[in-house]
C-alpha cells in the first residue's frame, strides 16, 4: 500500500500539455514568456510501469510539448538552490514525434530548459529499465527531446508565432 501511495504522488507532480494544431487561434498566444522561480529546492518525480510517454504532434503545423518531472520555461531556483527531477520508468516506451509540414514536438522528461539557473546543487535522474527512447521528426518539421538534461537552447524553441515562438 506505501508503495502504491507512493507512486500516485508521483503521479501527481509531473506536467503534461499537449496542443494541437497551431494556428494561431484563441488561447495560443502570450503576452509574457513563461517564468518559473523556485527560490529554493523543487522535487519532482513520476513513477510508472509499462507505460507510454508519447508526444506528438502531426500534421501541419500542429504542435505538441510534453513535460514530465521537469521545468519549463525560464527556470529559476536559486536562494540556496537545490532541484531534483526524478522519472522511472520500467517496461515503458519514451516517445516524441513531430509528423507533417513544419511540425514541432518537444518533450522533457526529468529536465529543465529555457534560461536555466539553479545556483547550487542539481540533480536530474532518468532510470529506463527494459524501455526504449524514440525521437522522430520527418522532413520540414523539429522534434526536441531532453531526458535528465539542461537545456537553454534558443534555437530549440518552435519559430512559428502560433507554436510560441518569435512575436509573442
Amino acid at each position: 500500500m506505501k508503495k502504491l501511495a507512493i507512486i500516485a504522488f508521483a503521479a501527481l507532480a509531473t506536467s503534461a500539455f499537449a496542443g494541437g494544431s497551431g494556428g494561431g487561434g484563441g488561447g495560443d498566444t502570450c503576452s509574457e514568456c513563461p517564468e518559473i522561480v523556485i527560490d529554493g529546492k523543487s522535487f519532482q518525480a513520476v513513477a510508472a510501469t509499462s507505460s507510454l510517454f508519447m508526444n506528438l504532434a502531426n500534421g501541419q503545423d500542429a504542435y505538441a510539448q510534453q513535460n514530465v518531472s521537469s521545468n519549463s520555461g525560464n527556470v529559476t531556483v536559486e536562494s540556496g538552490g537545490e532541484s531534483l527531477q526524478l522519472t522511472a520508468a520500467r517496461g515503458s516506451v519514451v516517445a516524441n514525434l513531430a509528423l507533417g509540414d513544419e511540425a514541432y514536438a518537444s518533450q522533457n522528461v526529468s529536465s529543465n530548459i529555457g534560461n536555466v539557473t539553479i545556483d547550487g546543487k542539481s540533480w536530474q535522474i532518468t532510470a529506463l529499465d527494459r524501455s526504449g527512447v524514440v525521437n522522430v521528426a520527418t522532413a520540414g518539421t523539429k522534434a526536441i527531446q531532453n531526458i535528465a538534461s539542461n537545456n537553454g537552447c534558443v534555437a530549440c524553441k518552435p519559430t512559428a508565432a502560433s507554436h510560441g515562438g518569435p512575436g509573442h
